[in-house]
């Protein structure tokens, strides 16, 4: 649906879903099935005027026809009365079938303060991670080997996209053949295959959001790094050990939204076009042209915003570059039930120094010896560092920004 009500235009986003299974505006009530039609207005009593207000063009919703595959939420984005017939015409870009077992590992969602074009044309660049993320994941500029094949692979078209083939660009995966294949309007599949039989899926979805803002959907699936289990690890609920590890990765995405948003602020300064902006000698920029080439041909060269003013483009601050809460834990569940957590044991960590502080102290008045005092006061010496770690914890949750020292992100 459109997050608009017509009664007021409030979102109804905000709203709840009803015992009957419809869709209650929290601003005054108002209800509305699956179908965009409104089933009650509670201010109205007169059972004539409140059917004849629900049949009433004015009071529907606009839908949309939507499908769950492979754990996400597909929206085809027309409301034209043959939209439900025309959306059965073409699937969407799912990830396809391949040897790999896709539920593995969960997709991971964030909405970042970059733009669509720069976000997708990063991901058609292999060759930039051994600089850009040195000292990540084996990654450094010693290892780095020039591209010696990166070309397109059959037919372009607005429709299906482009397929790319190209060779390693280190020493590690020098002997693999990749494929890139972009979907229009969003997915981008990136297939590794190493000579010793060992692969890795990528499956990336980029969705423009507003101008200059974009949300990154992605999963990666791979046989070729077992993953060493950490029997401690395991302990801790689902939810807390997905949290921990979403907020562990932070540091290679911040390294890329650095390196796009200063791009970005050189992009709006000038009024050139990326032919005459960018130098592209090298055989890794093909990735980089390709998709430019298929945004400036069959797609206007840029997404096309509806009941959207685009305004001049706004540098960033740090605090807004770097700000975890807004780009992902909101919309996490895993990531909002850790903070809660953490905040739980934290308040209860800073009570229970209270109270060993207080024991300690009585017990000293008492004149017990100081080898029983001893113990509360290691106790709450310990519960004390375990609340502080758990500020820092927190912290990660919320902001790539250190709260202590420098307010300086490092990078590197």
């Amino acid at each position: 649906m459109d997050d608009i009500c017509p009664h007021k235009l409030a979102q109804l986003s905000l709203g709840s879903i009803n015992e009957n299974g419809n869709l209650m505006c929290r601003h005054h009530g108002w209800c509305f099935d699956g179908t965009g039609k409104c089933t009650n207005i509670p201010m109205l009593s007169d059972e004539k005027a409140l059917e004849t207000a629900c049949n009433s063009e004015r009071s529907q919703v606009t839908i949309y026809p939507t499908q769950e595959l492979q754990g996400l939420l597909w929206i085809w984005m027309d409301n034209s009365p043959t939209a439900f017939e025309d959306c059965t015409l073409k699937q969407p870009a799912i990830m396809p079938e391949y040897k790999l077992d896709s539920s593995l590992t969960d997709w991971f969602m964030s909405e970042v303060p970059v733009g669509y074009t720069v976000s997708v044309e990063s991901t058609f660049d292999p060759s930039h991670a051994q600089f850009l993320h040195e000292g990540i994941a084996g990654f450094s500029p010693e290892r780095a080997i020039p591209m010696h094949h990166f070309e397109i692979f059959g037919e372009v078209s607005p429709e299906d996209g482009f397929t790319l083939k190209h060779s390693g660009y280190n020493v590690f995966n020098k002997d693999m053949d990749a494929t890139r294949k972009f979907t229009p309007p969003c997915s981008n599949t990136t297939i590794y295959e190493y000579s010793n039989g060992k692969s890795i899926l990528f499956q990336l979805y980029f969705v423009p959001i507003k101008p200059g803002y974009c949300r990154y959907i992605g999963k990666s699936i791979s046989d070729a790094f077992p993953q060493k289990r950490n029997f401690w690890f395991e302990l801790l609920p689902k939810y807390l050990q997905t949290g921990l590890k979403h907020s562990s990765n932070y540091k290679l995405g911040n390294q890329d939204l650095t390196m796009m948003h200063s791009q970005a602020v050189n992009e709006s300064i000038g009024d050139k076009t990326w032919q005459k902006s960018y130098f592209m000698p090298s055989l890794a920029d093909v990735g980089i042209v390709s998709f430019r080439k298929w945004l400036d041909e069959f797609a206007g060269g840029k997404p096309s915003w509806q009941g959207v003013t685009e305004r001049p483009f706004q540098e960033l601050s740090d605090e807004q570059l770097y700000d975890i809460w807004h780009r992902h834990t909101e919309h996490c569940p895993n990531c909002r039930q850790s903070l809660v957590f953490i905040d739980k044991v934290k308040d209860f960590c800073q009570n229970f120094t209270a109270v060993l502080t207080i024991l300690a102290l009585l017990l000293i008045v008492i004149n017990l010896p100081l080898k029983i005092v001893f113990i509360p006061v290691l106790l709450g010496i310990l519960s004390l560092i375990c609340s502080y770690r758990l500020s820092s914890i927190r912290e990660r949750f919320i902001s790539s920004i250190p709260k202590t020292g420098l307010p300086v992100v490092k990078l590197y």
